[in-house]
């Protein structure tokens, strides 16, 4: 309180001119501080929108990209049912060993082994047939690989070609092959 007393009473003291320069001094000071926190409020203000524009822009770019990968998915789930509805029948290990190894002329593979595999959520299992050859042409591998590549229900997942220990002319093979099949339902 005391402090204030002696404020009001310099203030008492002062005479008009001074009394005038004073507070016109401290308008000044005032009007230039709230000048400044204007100042940095719509710069502020500026700079976030700026940013919430970005971030719009941004974020309908990834929802466009998902669209059009959307459209990507349901045009390749079509290509895949279409074909899977040409042979809805078709079984690997038959197509393979019975009717393309024969049609080419290779002996049946040394081994060979089929497996299942769900693919989460949708609605198709993989097949999955391994096998192994010994003692192959380089010749009846690439007629092989050629037919495998034309047939569009089958997708070669894996080759491996070594030079044959007991044939130096000849090749060991391993080729890893797989196709959809719709998924079954199982009855409860």
């Amino acid at each position: 309180m005391d402090f204030l007393n002696k404020i009001i009473n310099r203030i008492h003291d002062l005479e008009e001119k001074d009394f005038y320069k004073y507070l016109t001094v401290i308008g000044i000071v005032l009007l230039l501080f709230i000048s400044f926190f204007i100042f940095r409020y719509y710069r502020n203000v500026s700079y976030f929108k700026g940013r919430i524009e970005e971030i719009n822009e941004r974020r309908e770019a990834d929802v466009r990209n998902i669209l059009s990968r959307m459209e990507d998915v349901k045009k390749r789930r079509e290509e895949v049912n279409a074909i899977l509805a040409q042979e809805e029948l078709f079984k690997i290990e038959g197509y393979f060993i019975n009717d393309l190894l024969q049609t080419l002329g290779i002996g049946k593979p040394t081994e060979s082994t089929v497996s299942k595999k769900e693919l989460g959520e949708l609605e198709y299992t993989e097949v999955e047939l391994n096998a192994r050859f010994t003692s192959i042409s380089t010749e009846q591998m690439c007629r092989l690989l050629k037919e495998l590549e034309e047939k569009k229900r089958i997708n070669i997942k894996e080759l491996e070609i070594k030079k044959s220990a007991k044939n130096g002319r000849a090749i060991d093979v391993s080729i890893k092959i797989a196709t959809l099949q719709p998924k079954v339902e199982e009855a409860a």
